[in-house]
């Protein structure tokens, strides 16, 4: 049983991060939102695979929560494919069934907690302080490190290149902030600009711009085009 200055540390680091949460039974769902919608400040939530796999390749989620056992796309086969694009996002799969099949393919696929129904309350915030453990201490700089020697330091928001911090503007730095979510995924334009410019208005012309004036900066191309798909970081280990 955790303390409660344990949960107190455990809701202020989950308040801020968005949640994919996957389930076909609309009972469980509302029950369950409630329950994360303790701690995380965004839940969105998906009635089957399909629609959850189509909310992951639109926007940004720091966590996903997800049954198994759905129509039209089960939860196994959303997971491979949003570990095709992001090998890292912490995936926490519910379920009703114990046996080893299902525990084995979790473990092939990278899911970082894996809670039976019916759980409690407790049985996520201890998966929670689990994964948050881990990510913590997994954030270290090589794993954020792009190519020509800079890497991006997310708790203070710096670009860094061999200790010197680089100045970026607010519009640099927010998409920064958003192209080092993921190492696999690209980014498609138009979820570039809602992230960094936070409007409405609809011109490819200012990512282009932006990346442009980052080239300038920093004397080298970072962010790569993928043609017709977006944009991704340089990393130097994939």
């Amino acid at each position: 049983m955790m303390d409660t200055s344990t949960v107190k540390s455990l809701v202020e680091a989950c308040q801020m991060k968005r949640i994919l949460y996957v389930e076909d039974d609309p009972d469980v769902r509302e029950q369950t939102l409630k329950m994360l919608g303790l701690y995380f400040q965004e839940v969105v939530a998906a009635c089957d695979g399909v629609e959850g796999l189509s909310y992951f390749q639109k926007q940004t989620f720091d966590f996903i929560f997800t049954d198994i056992n759905m129509a039209k796309m089960d939860g196994l086969t959303m997971i491979q494919e949003i570990r095709k694009r992001d090998m890292n996002i912490p995936i926490v799969v519910f379920s009703a069934y114990d046996n080893k099949e299902y525990l084995l393919a979790t473990i092939k696929y990278g899911v970082d907690g894996y809670i039976l129904k019916p759980f409690q309350f407790r049985d996520i915030i201890e998966t929670l302080a689990k994964i948050l453990k881990k990510t913590q201490c997994s954030h270290v700089h090589h794993d954020r490190a792009f190519i020509q020697g800079y890497y991006w330091e997310r708790s203070t928001q710096c670009l860094c290149r061999e200790h010197e911090e680089v100045k970026l503007t607010k519009h640099e730095s927010a998409l920064f902030d958003l192209l080092t979510t993921s190492k696999q995924r690209v980014f498609p334009s138009d979820e570039i600009e809602i992230a960094v410019f936070d409007d409405d208005i609809c011109d490819n012309k200012r990512v282009r711009n932006l990346l442009s004036r980052l080239h300038q900066k920093l004397g080298c191309d970072l962010i790569q085009s993928v043609y017709g798909q977006g944009y991704k970081i340089r990393w130097l280990h994939q």
